[in-house]
């Protein structure tokens, strides 16, 4: 038994050892596109029910060299058709990141989603109620919240007073998406139903949003510890960290080779392990521990192909 948990810790220290020098080692950044709508509507981007609107009362909310500033793209429309950002030619890269502010505007009843989508794969769909309340299922990290809970512009009156502005660009979600095609549609859509009742989306002052200062940034090959250079594969959680117990992953594959994925905890006790060999080349999402919800703690996760091996870590929070 003594030289069991003495196995135990020894592995436990190698897992804990490989997280805390997690950092990669070599990584580039390329931003491929960026727009503060200062010059229109770029021709990448599709917005049939939007419209450039002065900032007003969000004018200088954000990080220093992306706030937003004098014109950004606001969704007026009762009709919900999707905003898309489509980018073509992109350079060589295993992961993309997706920077931007988030306006919401006016009276959204807790019955409206907004939601985030890379070529078709959501990664974003929160509620906000901001008519009779105060509140959303979107926590944002710290930093991410820029104001709440006060009128920043357009509308006057008693259920228009807790305008929201948040940046996107601190939230885990979009950073590190693992994407190696040439080309990446970004979608910002509504998750509602139009039409003239409390909750249903009625668009014009009485409900809107509005983005601006995106930039889209791709990521060469990086290497952390354990990789394997060159492989060729990809790894990435999501959310990450997990507020609420649950994780996903996205991974890519290289060829049709037998392939598997592992987790582990810190520990070094197996929390899944599953032959992904029959997911085949490219990208793919699955959902860790078959959807149990995960004990609080920080987990690795690798998946190994024809010898070569990519690793993620997985933080997963307390409720």
């Amino acid at each position: 038994m003594q030289h069991f948990s003495a196995v135990v810790r020894r592995v436990g220290a190698w897992v804990l050892g490989l997280l805390c020098c997690f950092a990669p080692l070599s990584q580039a950044s390329t931003t491929v596109f960026t727009t503060d709508f200062e010059s229109g509507i770029p021709s990448q981007i599709s917005a049939p029910a939007s419209q450039l609107f002065g900032v007003r009362g969000w004018a200088g909310l954000g990080p220093t060299g992306r706030q937003f500033g004098g014109s950004f793209l606001r969704h007026t429309a009762i009709a919900i058709p999707p905003t898309t950002l489509t980018l073509r030619n992109l350079p060589p890269h295993e992961s993309i990141d997706v920077d931007f502010l988030l306006a919401l505007i006016d009276s959204w009843d807790g019955t409206e989603l907004f939601q985030v989508s890379v070529d078709g794969v959501l990664l974003f769909s929160h509620w906000f109620q901001l008519a009779t309340g105060d509140g959303s299922s979107y926590v944002a990290p710290p930093g991410g919240l820029l104001s709440s809970g006060g009128e920043l512009g357009f509308s006057a009156g008693p259920y228009y007073s807790r305008d929201r502005a948040y940046d996107m660009g601190v939230e885990p979600l979009f950073h590190a998406i693992p994407h190696t095609a040439d080309s990446v549609v970004i979608t910002w859509r509504l998750g509602a139903i139009s039409g003239a009742a409390a909750n249903e989306w009625q668009g014009g002052n009485d409900e809107s949003w509005a983005i601006d200062g995106i930039t889209v940034r791709v990521n060469e090959a990086s290497l952390a510890v354990g990789d394997t250079p060159h492989s060729g594969l990809m790894l990435a959680a999501f959310p990450d960290p997990s507020r609420e117990g649950l994780s996903s992953l996205r991974f890519s594959l290289a060829t049709s080779a037998p392939a598997r994925l592992e987790m582990l905890d810190i520990s070094g006790r197996a929390i899944l392990a599953r032959d992904v060999t029959s997911f085949g080349p490219g990208s793919h999402t699955l959902s860790l521990a078959d959807g149990r919800r995960l004990a609080p703690g920080v987990y690795l996760v690798s998946v190994t192909q024809g010898g070569a091996r990519k690793l993620a870590r997985v933080v997963i929070l307390g409720d």
